[in-house]
């Protein structure tokens, strides 16, 4: 089953559209539902087609009639009374697809047949329908933007003004530029010094951090060697104390010793009276 991707119109309500819509003056009023069915007029669907094209693309009547630059015929004269359906048959295998219909060929211009030229006829209106909706829709929005577009177009080219003035600023005029030049030039040995100075500034600092290091370095050997003579001076009072109270301990000794030798001495003078005795 055919699925439909557009509302189908029947004979009269497709006459009534292609008078309203598509052709006008004498040609729509000559145009009646016998010319479209049962059995279509070739010679009537080639002025619709066509100035459906015209309408939705601008393609002028003589195009139809003029062989394509890009084709090579030896005998262009023969094909005089075929180019225009040729023509038309190559813009609408372009149109058609666009129009929701896949399947057109070069029969449905030369023998059409009334439900599929129907069909044909039914999605070329839709489209134009579609179009010209779409074409109000953007004729409101550009109404609507125009105000933001004119404030758009004089920013850009006060944009442009400024940026002219910027450029002109940043321009030396040439009466200064030897001036400017001897300016840069002296800048430029400025900054030459400046880079030896932070050269010399940066070799400084290193030598500052390792002199600093090295300071510290040796404060915590100093107080290493503080902590080390404390305590020689504690160990030092601990052993003036100890060599203070010697002497007595001595003298007590000696005392003892004197006492024990006393009383060797007494016992050894009373041992030979006793020994008289006996």
């Amino acid at each position: 089953m055919e699925t439909l991707s557009f509302p189908r119109y029947n004979v009269a309500e497709i006459v009534v559209h292609i008078r309203n819509k598509i052709l006008t003056g004498a040609d729509g009023k000559n145009l009646s539902k016998d010319d479209l069915y049962p059995n279509p007029k070739p010679e009537v669907l080639y002025m619709i087609y066509m100035r459906a094209l015209q309408i939705v693309y601008g393609v002028r009547l003589e195009h139809f009639y003029m062989m394509p630059l890009n084709a090579e015929v030896m005998y262009p004269h023969i094909m005089e009374g075929f180019l225009p359906i040729i023509n038309l048959f190559f813009h609408l295998k372009s149109f058609m697809p666009i129009c929701r219909v896949n399947d057109f060929e070069i029969t449905d211009i030369v023998y059409p047949k009334a439900k599929r030229t129907s069909r044909f006829l039914s999605g070329i209106i839709n489209f134009i329908h579609f179009r010209e909706s779409c074409r109000e829709t953007y004729a409101e929005f550009v109404l609507q933007n125009k105000s933001p577009m004119d404030k758009m177009q004089q920013l850009n080219s006060a944009h442009q003004e400024a940026l002219m003035k910027l450029e002109k600023l940043d321009s030396v005029p040439v009466e200064e530029q030897e001036e400017f030049k001897q300016l840069m030039d002296d800048i430029q040995e400025l900054q030459h010094l400046l880079n030896q100075f932070r050269q010399k500034t940066t070799v400084l600092q290193e030598g500052n951090t390792q002199k600093k290091s090295d300071i510290s370095e040796k404060t915590k050997v100093l107080n290493e060697l503080k902590l080390s003579v404390v305590s020689l001076k504690e160990v030092q009072d601990s052993l003036k104390s100890k060599v203070v109270d010697s002497p007595e301990k001595v003298k007590n000794y000696k005392e003892k010793m004197k006492s024990t030798v006393q009383k060797l001495r007494n016992s050894l003078v009373s041992s030979p009276v006793s020994c008289a005795t006996f």
